[in-house]
């Protein structure tokens, strides 16, 4: 007799899911935080930045990374999800040395050149909070790696590596942050899922 459709389809853990909530909300609030105390003096925007078009368009999928990581640690296996949280806190205290000891000024497009009124009033609130520092490497390409690794055993893996690329592309056509930006941030993610490779090398592989 086949098994329950229930135990072929497991649903959300909602706890992983609040615990991820809850770690994105310190994050921000120390990341916010930092920027206020920190004087930027670096900048390290290339010429193959300056070719790449600003499109506001692009906050439509920037702000996909907040569901994608709590859809990340909701439908992660248990040992996959231990693995994505010890691997992003590595991460985010390796970029928060990062930020203080090499504080970056990342150039910012003038908001009035948008001409769509709710992504102006979007952006322009997003550029209150976020302000244009804490660049090196990108902790929103870090996470977006490090979530897609959490659900590279579950089905649909192409949909998962699609969407977590286009999160990372956003970063840039957004300028929130540069090519040396998104570099560090996967070379960060790379470091970080390798340290923590064994708590996640149990993971259940997809049926």
């Amino acid at each position: 007799m086949g098994k329950p459709l229930q135990h072929l389809i497991p649903g959300p853990n909602y706890r992983q899911a609040l615990v991820a909530f809850l770690g994105l909300l310190l994050g921000l609030s120390i990341f916010i935080g930092l920027q206020r105390l920190i004087t930027p003096r670096y900048n390290w925007v290339t010429p193959l930045d300056q070719l790449i078009p600003f499109i506001a368009q692009s906050w439509w999928v920037y702000v996909l990374f907040f569901p994608f990581v709590l859809l990340a640690a909701a439908y992660a296996s248990a040992n996959a999800f231990r693995a994505f949280k010890s691997a992003t806190g590595i991460a985010f205290g390796v970029a928060i040395v990062c930020f203080w000891l090499f504080p970056e000024f990342i150039p910012r497009p003038d908001i009035g050149l948008i001409d769509n009124a709710f992504l102006h009033q979007r952006l322009s609130r997003l550029w209150q909070l976020d302000q244009a520092s804490n660049g090196c490497p990108s902790l929103h390409v870090a996470v977006t790696c490090l979530a897609c690794r959490a659900l590279w055993c579950v089905r649909y893996r192409w949909l998962v590596g699609g969407t977590g690329l286009l999160i990372c592309l956003s970063t840039l056509t957004l300028k929130q942050h540069t090519l040396i930006d998104v570099a560090g941030g996967v070379l960060l993610a790379l470091v970080c899922a390798l340290a923590t490779q064994t708590q996640g090398s149990s993971a259940r592989a997809p049926a």
